[in-house]
């Protein structure tokens, strides 16, 4: 039964950020899609986002704009227009729920007007764009001011882990009452009542590499090549060209990053999935394939080994241990069919408690929270 909302419950939840289109999507983008649709089960709220390419809109259209889509409840504005459908709304609550720029006027609202904000932090900005990526100083500052907005200014601030949340505080002071743990929610389509195949004895091994933060888990795989000795395959869903020993045992899906829709279907005869990271703040992906009947097998930097016991529902190593996964694969290509299945059906299990409605269920009772 999904009815959560209680007669006497009369709570404005206004959502923003950026809502995705369609194809291939991001977690945090995942995130707000997921949480919006679940509250909007029994509830009627919109999600206001801006018009963020500077290439395809006109300066007009990114001041005083406005589309609306999904009948009326995805609202795009121009920036001008922003306070005013504040104020016709009258919002208890602004989630905003994925790092954007022009959110800062959020904040300009809340100084004027009563109004609580939730702020989702899916990644630490500031330390992602200094040591991950490579941005021009001027976006990094501005990234960095509203960040520091965002952290310092919102009522709750969301963290998917605890590595999140003790990194936020290397880079900036938090007050540690506003600090919220939620975990990501998983896709209802990647939960499937088929049953893998036997255990074959060949691990079919799945990783994703979709942008700069994924690369330190290619240089763990490229060195950990040469120590793993058991058969294996490895499919790299990628659409950037990466550049690996040639090895007849490695598949490239390049051009060919799957949607939510297609990717369950990949996942049907494959074993394993591997996220390798040496900065994961939760692993949305992980949690997906583990709904679809994969193990994981998961450096300790991914925030969401919290949730996995080794040997139980996967396995987790430190991601500066070269012997690692070599050695996690061979243990798991020793198991018979039997612990291998006991493995998938804790995996499943675990996917399940995250599931977007259970998931949900605490954000809902946040809103609860701070709407008084």
């Amino acid at each position: 039964m999904r009815v959560l909302k209680r007669a006497n419950d009369n709570i404005n939840v206004l959502f923003a950020g950026r809502y995705p289109e369609s194809g291939v999507v991001s977690g945090p983008e995942m995130t707000a899609k997921s949480v919006f649709e679940e509250h909007n089960v029994n509830n009627n709220s919109v999600f206001l986002q801006y018009f963020f390419d500077g290439r395809k809109y006109s300066i007009f259209k990114k001041l005083f704009g406005r589309t609306e889509a999904l009948d009326g409840r995805i609202i795009t504005l121009g920036i001008f227009r922003i306070i005013p459908e504040l104020r016709r709304r009258h919002p208890d609550i602004i989630h905003l729920i994925t790092f954007e720029r022009f959110a800062v006027i959020f904040y300009i609202y809340k100084m004027l007007f009563r109004v609580k904000i939730l702020y989702n932090s899916h990644g630490i900005v500031r330390y992602e764009n200094s040591e991950l990526k490579k941005l021009p100083a001027f976006y990094r500052f501005k990234d960095m001011l509203c960040e520091k907005i965002f952290l310092k200014y919102s009522d709750k601030i969301i963290f998917p882990s605890v590595m999140t949340i003790d990194l936020a505080g290397n880079n900036y002071s938090i007050e540690e009452n506003k600090a919220v743990l939620l975990p990501n929610g998983v896709n209802s389509e990647f939960f499937s009542n088929k049953l893998k195949p036997d255990f074959s004895g060949r691990l079919k091994a799945v990783m994703h590499y979709k942008n700069e933060l994924n690369y330190s888990a290619i240089e763990l795989l490229e060195r950990s090549l040469e120590r793993i000795e058991i058969p294996i395959d490895f499919f790299i869903l990628t659409d950037i060209k990466i550049s690996l020993p040639s090895t007849e045992n490695i598949t490239f899906t390049e051009n060919q990053l799957l949607t939510v829709s297609e990717l369950p279907g990949f996942y049907e005869d494959k074993d394993v999935f591997l996220s390798l990271n040496k900065y994961d703040t939760f692993s949305t992906s992980t949690a997906e394939a583990m709904a679809s009947g994969l193990i994981p097998v998961i450096t300790s930097q991914t925030g969401i080994s919290r949730y996995i016991q080794n040997g139980v529902n996967g396995f987790v190593f430190d991601h500066y241990n070269e012997a690692g996964l070599p050695g996690i694969l061979k243990e798991i290509a020793k198991m018979d069919n039997i612990e291998i299945t006991d493995l998938r059906k804790n995996a499943v299990k675990t996917a399940g408690e995250l599931s977007n409605y259970n998931v949900y269920r605490m954000y809902y009772e946040l809103y609860r929270e701070i709407a008084v």
